[in-house]
């Protein structure tokens, strides 16, 4: 028996080890162009062509987002609309085809996050959550109207059972009315929560993104660039392409270097 119970504590401990998860890479951008210019720690590309000056640089990635720091000069006469939702994402990525013996790429465009629906999106919800806020206040006030009048009625009814004690059922009462209140209360701070989560993320949106903006000559508009994020383990290279004046666009392209963690080796090879 006491064999039996060893072999299933190891087993047990195995199974446990295999379930461990590994570290994900460490994920770095770096640009295929060689002139470059560095501006706190990010590693710009510029480019002009037909009157515009664009600007791009890595930024990082989140959890759901790749970023990227973009800026746009504009010096023709021209007035320009600057739509980071037109900015648009090509990868490598693909699919190996047998009968052409070669990895077939995915060449349809990532399009970067649109803000001005992201902000539209985030005032939505928090609409909606004042809304359900005040449905759970006037939900809380009526069943703490209700509950405590028919648990004293209950509790009034059993006092006249030699069994049953009206004291306890009265606290009963009192302790469901409390629990009500409670629930009130911490539905509220929940509420709280949200609604500043999302605040704060509108405030990244109107503040940090590049947003919509028309330049005329010799202006220019700056800021950061969202793409969602994908498995970029399988990718080796991707571009970024920005549009300016009709039809035309300013490229830059990365290469995909992957960081793995390791406790032997202070510098992690690249990918």
């Amino acid at each position: 028996m006491r064999l039996v119970r060893k072999k299933s504590i190891y087993l047990l401990m195995i199974s446990f080890l295999a379930s461990c998860a590994t570290p994900n890479p460490v994920i770095r951008l770096t640009p295929h162009e060689t002139k470059t210019t560095w501006e706190n720690g990010k590693e710009f590309t510029s480019y002009i062509k037909d009157g515009y000056i664009v600007h791009c640089a890595y930024h990082g990635t989140t959890d759901t987002y790749l970023v990227f720091d973009v800026e746009v000069i504009n010096t023709t006469d021209n007035d320009f609309l600057v739509s980071p939702e037109k900015i648009v994402m090509y990868t490598d990525s693909g699919r190996w085809d047998p009968v052409k013996n070669q990895v077939v790429y995915n060449n349809f465009p990532i399009f970067a996050a649109d803000p001005e629906f992201e902000i539209l999106k985030n005032d939505l919800a928090l609409s909606q959550l004042k809304a359900s806020q005040k449905n759970h206040v006037a939900t809380s006030v009526a069943l703490g109207t209700l509950t405590l009048p028919v648990l004293v009625a209950t509790a009034s009814a059993d006092a006249r059972d030699a069994q049953q004690h009206a004291i306890t059922r009265t606290e009963i009462a009192a302790a469901a009315a409390e629990t009500t209140l409670n629930f009130a209360d911490y539905s509220q701070e929940m509420n709280n929560i949200r609604s500043e989560f999302i605040y704060s993320l509108t405030d990244a949106w109107i503040n940090n993104s590049l947003r919509k903006t028309t330049v005329s000559k010799n202006e220019s508009v700056r800021g950061l660039v969202y793409f969602k994020r994908f498995d970029l383990t399988k990718c080796k290279d991707l571009r970024v392409d920005v549009p300016i004046g009709e039809n035309s666009f300013i490229s830059f392209s990365y290469k995909v270097n992957l960081y793995y963690p390791s406790s032997q080796n202070a510098n992690p090879a690249y990918k």
